[in-house]
């Protein structure tokens, strides 16, 4: 009893006290929380050409994508904060060229396009640790020094919210920031979180056991560190960036890269550009055209296979990415964007031509051997994350050097319209997209969009039995339309 006496005590002295000499309570801290999110269901129907290059043997016509996204935040401290950003696909499939079956690809899924905790630990350090995606590029349609997140979609380009498991520590001044980064490779996921990163398990998976697939399984870390410096120099902003990979998104191994990039606005222009310096190349070797015997196809295939440019990896020549682009302001805020993208590793014209002959030589061999058709075409492609983020509408995956990318929106028409386009044009043949968009406000919560997908002529492609190709018109979906209704809370 004897402690709550001075207790008593003191709180009784306090009652006497005038009120406006009481001593204010400092207010306990409090959790605040920020929900957003939508529904999003979208219908898409595609004209499926069996003749083209790459199979269509598969490839629905039709198909509805629905996705529930959750955006939580979770603000402890005004230095401290949680950040969430998920979704739930439910994907259908119907008109399947060829055969109807189950599609793995369209199965339901969960994406995590960022799950991160920030918390600032001085005036001028934070550090974040999770999944988070880290831009330092002002690329708009692409960004070169983008070594860490799984690749955007250039006719919508905010679309693509998934970034990379990573920790960064960050320093910020008011003029100049710095800012380093490290990440690991998601190797192995299930339901949207990985099972594996960094290094493969012990374990081969269930297919690989069975003989289905190869062992993907290696010995190596796979990871990227990168440092950044930006600094504002005469109302122009500058990065300066290092990066260090490992086998993290493509074939390279122990790999420099240093990229600049620099943007500023004059009036309602605002300009940009950004570059990044390698050495090496992760693009196949492509022999000359495959032909003759069924056999002479299936060896010359292989072949291509086996001459997965490893040589061209540490070969020394530099090959640069470039991007330069500007963006203006109309005074009733339409936006026009122009941006040209140059790859120096791109294929020229005789490598797009053994890759256009060696994709219908594949194509041939399918009927022969699939297994082994479908592991060139594999090998045509770079190393990719297992992560591919959200799914996107338009997958864009460079093979040559020269790209233009244009987009234009028009908000506000008849207040709750806004009319958009985008070209995504090849300039190396001059096969490009074109894409069309409408999206009417009808309230305040909910946006409904059409939008369409249109194959340009190719006017300068490559010609294998009797055809011309392109290089934007080598899938065998040839033109697209789709709906789609978004509500918001």
């Amino acid at each position: 009893m004897m402690p709550l006496l001075p207790s008593l005590l003191t709180a009784a002295f306090l009652s006497q006290a005038p009120v406006e000499d009481a001593p204010t309570a400092e207010p306990s801290p409090s959790l605040e929380v920020t929900t957003t999110g939508y529904l999003d269901s979208r219908f898409t129907y595609a004209r499926i050409l069996s003749e083209r290059l790459s199979p269509g043997e598969g490839q629905p016509a039709l198909t509805n994508l629905t996705e529930g996204n959750l955006q939580l935040k979770l603000r402890f401290t005004p230095e401290a904060f949680v950040n969430t950003d998920v979704s739930l696909f439910w994907q259908r499939t119907g008109f399947i060229e060829g055969v109807e079956k189950d599609l793995p690809e369209y199965r339901p899924s969960i994406v995590v396009s960022e799950l991160y905790g920030d918390v600032a630990l001085t005036q001028h350090l934070s550090l974040t640790v999770g999944k988070k995606r880290v831009v330092w590029g002002p690329g708009l349609a692409q960004n070169p020094m983008d070594f860490l997140n799984p690749p955007k979609d250039p006719t919508d380009p905010a679309a693509q919210r998934a970034g990379a498991w990573l920790a960064r520590v960050e320093l910020p001044y008011d003029r100049f920031t710095f800012s380093v980064v490290g990440a690991a490779k998601v190797l192995r996921q299930y339901a949207g979180l990985p099972t594996a990163l960094l290094v493969y398990p012990d374990q081969p998976t269930a297919e690989a056991q069975q003989g289905l697939v190869p062992d993907d399984r290696d010995d190596e870390a796979h990871y990227a560190v990168a440092a950044r410096a930006y600094a504002l120099v005469a109302d122009t902003d500058f990065n300066l960036v290092y990066a260090f990979t490992h086998l993290y998104n493509d074939a390279f191994t122990h790999k420099h890269r240093l990229g600049l990039s620099a943007s500023r606005v004059f009036g309602a222009l605002e300009v940009h550009g950004e570059a990044v310096f390698q050495t090496g190349s992760t693009r196949l070797e492509l022999e000359p055209a495959c032909t003759g015997s069924a056999e002479a196809l299936a060896d010359c295939v292989a072949r291509n296979v086996a001459l997965a440019s490893r040589p061209r990896l540490h070969d020394g020549k530099p090959r640069p990415q470039v991007l330069a682009g500007a963006r203006y302001q109309f005074e009733d805020s339409a936006m026009l964007s122009a941006e040209y993208y140059f790859r120096a590793d791109g294929l020229d014209s005789a490598g797009f031509a053994r890759y256009v002959e060696t994709l219908a030589a594949a194509g041939e061999l399918a009927r022969l051997n699939p297994a082994l058709a479908g592991s060139v075409l594999g090998a045509m492609g770079g190393g990719t994350s297992a992560d591919p983020g959200t799914p996107q509408r338009y997958s864009f995956d460079p093979l040559r050097r020269h790209y233009l990318f244009v987009s234009y929106s028009k908000p506000q028409i008849h207040d709750d319209f806004t009319a958009g386009a985008s070209l995504v044009l090849s300039l190396g043949d001059f096969s490009g997209q074109l894409s069309p968009s409408l999206s009417w406000s009808a309230r305040d919560w909910l946006t409904l969009t059409a939008a369409a997908y249109v194959p340009l002529p190719v006017l300068n492609g490559v010609e294998v039995g009797g055809r011309k190709y392109g290089e934007l018109a080598l899938s065998a979906t040839d033109w697209r339309a789709l709906m789609s209704a978004r509500a918001f809370f």
